[in-house]
């Protein structure tokens, strides 16, 4: 039996996919089983996979298209490792990253999903940039807290999980109601759950960035992503372990729920402010985010009716002189409103943004 397998989901990516393949089958590391479930493809990856791989540590399944989380669901359950890997079809292993992931796991048996480093790629394989360059560090408040903000793993396959920590959340791992946040939901719900996550420098993997990138917004699913995206997000609102969390915490993910994941939305930001998640923020906090909302209502939406609103209810639970200004303002279509905040933003020091993953430029600025 393999002590570790390696699950490839993939639709319609029949040379990318032998190419994800080959970087498991030249590991270092010799005892690992390739689990390949095609999502439905109708580019003849069965027939190329069929032809070019007599390995028989190289399985196929076929299934009729639902989505990455279902492949990913039904290797799992085709496969015996004791370890696991979860492996897109247009990214590559590095030669030792189940050598290093393995080791690093048999030295330390109360660790339950470990994860490395790797580096950022263009189509052709070039290095462009390390992953961790973009992951947060960990707050003594520990890796929950900051969880909820930013996929702490990034790439799922510089993480490796014991089958055992798997059984903390039960058939079906990944949730398949979600299109492209499955991955980070899944170590949400091992953190919240208990599992214990450990991190090494040692570059294990490389992240392909391509114009098919399901992150991307050229991908032609970019609308259901994103959707997946808010789901997650209020699944994560609505989550017992929410109130648990530090309060910075719970602010910043109010903030980017209202400002970045539903702006544009006001019914749905008006839910999350209605929300017992919201109101049991201290009441400047409330201020402060209903304030942006306000303002950005105003300046950027020109929803004068609506900003305003937004406005009032800061003023109220804060008298704040900024909130009774912005308010004043909000007037004639909002016009000095946004000559006040435009001259602001123009004043104020420019941020450099280098990220280069897709997931992460969705959100950049917010």
């Amino acid at each position: 039996m393999p002590r570790v397998s390696v699950v490839i989901p993939t639709y319609n990516r029949a040379a990318m996919v032998c190419e994800a393949i080959d970087s498991v089958l030249v590991q270092t590391y010799p005892d690992f089983e390739v689990i390949v479930v095609d999502d439905g493809s109708t580019d003849g990856t069965e027939q190329v996979l069929r032809e070019r791989y007599g390995d028989d540590r190289v399985r196929y399944f076929y299934q009729e298209n639902q989505g990455r989380a279902v492949a990913r669901n039904r290797g799992v359950r085709m496969s015996k490792g004791e370890y696991l890997l979860f492996l897109d079809s247009d990214d590559w292993l590095l030669p030792h990253a189940l050598e290093v992931q393995v080791g690093f796991l048999d030295r330390r048996p109360e660790v339950d999903v470990v994860y490395g480093d790797g580096y950022y790629c263009d189509a052709e394989g070039r290095r462009l940039q390390r992953i961790s360059e973009e992951r947060p560090a960990i707050p003594e408040e520990g890796l929950l807290a900051v969880m909820i903000l930013h996929n702490v793993v990034v790439a799922p396959h510089s993480a490796m999980v014991r089958r055992r920590a798997l059984g903390l959340l039960g058939d079906p791992w990944f949730d398949e109601r979600l299109r492209g946040t499955e991955d980070a939901d899944l170590w949400l719900r091992l953190a919240a759950a208990g599992a214990r996550f450990a991190s090494h420098g040692e570059p294990v993997c490389l992240y392909r960035l391509h114009g098919e990138n399901a992150s991307s917004r050229s991908h032609p699913q970019w609308a259901r992503r994103w959707r997946s995206v808010q789901r997650f997000k209020r699944k994560t609102l609505a989550a017992d372990f929410f109130p648990t969390l530090p309060l910075w915490s719970r602010r910043e993910f109010l903030r980017q729920m209202l400002l970045i994941f539903f702006d544009g939305e006001p019914e749905a930001q008006a839910e999350i402010v209605a929300s017992d998640r919201f109101r049991a923020l201290p009441r400047e906090d409330q201020a402060m985010l209903l304030y942006r909302l306000g303002v950005e209502t105003v300046t950027r939406h020109r929803d004068l009716k609506r900003g305003r609103v937004w406005l009032a209810q800061a003023l109220a639970l804060s008298p704040r002189r900024k909130y009774r200004l912005a308010l004043a303002l909000a007037r004639w279509r909002g016009l000095p409103l946004r000559l006040l905040v435009g001259l602001r933003r123009r004043l104020a020091p420019r941020r450099m943004d280098k990220s280069l993953a897709p997931h992460w430029q969705d959100v950049a600025g917010g």
